[in-house]
């Protein structure tokens, strides 16, 4: 049963809000904080007075009857927004478009490497119902969130929309879905150094999300998950026994490289990877491999759009196609290329050091692109999705795994 809207301010001094638990936030939450799940204590015996054996049997009854009284395992929902001060103005200002009867809280986690998640439990949520838990990481140029606005370009309103489309998506597989929806929604660096790269600044997105990689690099999913779990049952009202095991994971664009760098980190807590327009060359294949090798159990599931931008067979980088054909051609420029790995053979954008290093790499995914040929139908563990619904759409039409076929949100 949802209860009374409470508005609560991140980080102020507890605020009662009619007659729920007081919610209390000094800082934000950290390790300790994650480590702090449990359930609540059981009651303390009940101890007999001196003096007479009624009162000692009534004593014992009502320590019996405390012990087969049924374990209270509903949720307490309260309407509620949390949102950290410090987060950028266009998520706060996204967030007060929110349905009131919602749950948010917004704010810096150290699982996110420091940076915002949002988490987002929908209206209509039942105190009584099971959580499907959906981590959803956004594509290149989302970590800016700014009002669309006429004249504006595209890379500064791109990251309201896919926002928008993520809240929405949540919103409908809530109505939808049998059991409670939560939304987690962190935010990447952006365009970051990267400490491989010597003198290198990444043009493109944030190749490091969710890849620990010191120095000055604290990503960690199964940190975040452990935060994440403990605002959602200490601060936001759900009772542990209603969130799964595991969870799923989706990328929409290059937010699939979050999930191939959450599968080689290691993760165990991760039933399912939805690659949406996100499966490019080392993301979807890579996450595939990670999890088959450390017999992680999780599936991997594409949505493609046909001749889409991640399409391997057929899309404007063919790489299944093209792969093979450096391969084999490799030998007849590699005396060429010895001394200059800049040089471009074929007068085209593809260097020597490129050349070699996808003629080498092809070894690795000439299985799963032999498999791509059937769309994955002869692969475990992997499904494929195809569709003709547009790339920037595909955030709210399949959030979840809504509308996949052979998609049950089920834990694996």
């Amino acid at each position: 049963m949802r209860r009374p809207l409470c508005l609560a301010i991140y980080l102020a001094p507890a605020l009662a809000c009619g007659g729920a638990p007081v919610i209390e936030q000094t800082s934000p939450p950290s390790r300790a904080l994650a480590a702090s799940v449990s359930s609540a204590p059981s009651p303390s015996p009940v101890r007999a007075e001196e003096g007479g054996a009624a009162a000692t049997r009534a004593a014992a009854d009502a320590v019996m009857s405390a012990a087969q009284a049924p374990v209270a395992t509903n949720s307490r929902l309260i309407a509620q927004r949390i949102v950290s001060p410090t987060a950028q103005a266009g998520v706060r200002e996204r967030v007060e478009e929110l349905p009131p009867e919602g749950i948010v809280w917004v704010g810096p986690l150290s699982g996110n490497g420091g940076r915002d998640v949002l988490i987002f439990i929908p209206p209509g949520a039942d105190d009584s119902a099971q959580f499907r838990v959906v981590y959803h990481f956004h594509g290149t140029n989302s970590h800016h969130v700014q009002r669309p606005a006429p004249g504006l370009a595209k890379e500064s309103w791109v990251g309201w929309d896919r926002l928008t489309q993520a809240l929405e998506g949540a919103q409908a597989l809530q109505a939808a879905a049998s059991e409670n929806v939560a939304l987690v929604y962190p935010f990447s660096a952006g365009k970051r150094m990267e400490p491989t790269w010597r003198g290198h600044s990444n043009k493109v997105y944030d190749r490091m999300w969710m890849l620990p990689a010191p120095p000055g690099f604290t990503d960690d999913f199964e940190l975040l998950r452990q935060e994440v779990t403990a605002l959602l049952t200490e601060r936001l009202g759900v009772h542990p026994s209603k969130l799964p095991a595991r969870v799923l994971v989706e990328g929409h664009s290059a937010g699939g490289i979050a999930l191939w760098n959450i599968a080689r980190s290691g993760a165990r807590s991760v039933s399912d990877y939805l690659f949406l327009d996100a499966g490019f060359h080392e993301w979807a294949d890579g996450c595939y491999a990670a999890i088959r090798a450390a017999g992680a159990g999780a599936r991997v599931t594409l949505v493609i759009r046909d001749r889409g931008i991640a399409d391997p067979m057929q899309g404007p980088d063919p790489w299944c196609v093209t792969m093979p054909e450096l391969a084999a051609s490799w030998p007849a420029v590699e005396g060429r290329c010895a001394d200059d790995p800049k040089l471009r053979p074929r007068g085209d954008a593809l260097t020597c050091a490129r050349w070699r290093e996808l003629a080498l790499g092809w070894p690795k995914v000439q299985a799963w692109c032999a498999a791509m040929k059937d769309d994955l139908r002869g692969l475990e563990g992997a499904l494929v999705h195809r569709t003709k619904v547009a790339h920037g759409e595909q955030t709210r039409v399949f959030f979840g795994g809504m509308k996949i076929p052979g998609f049950d949100g089920e834990e694996r």
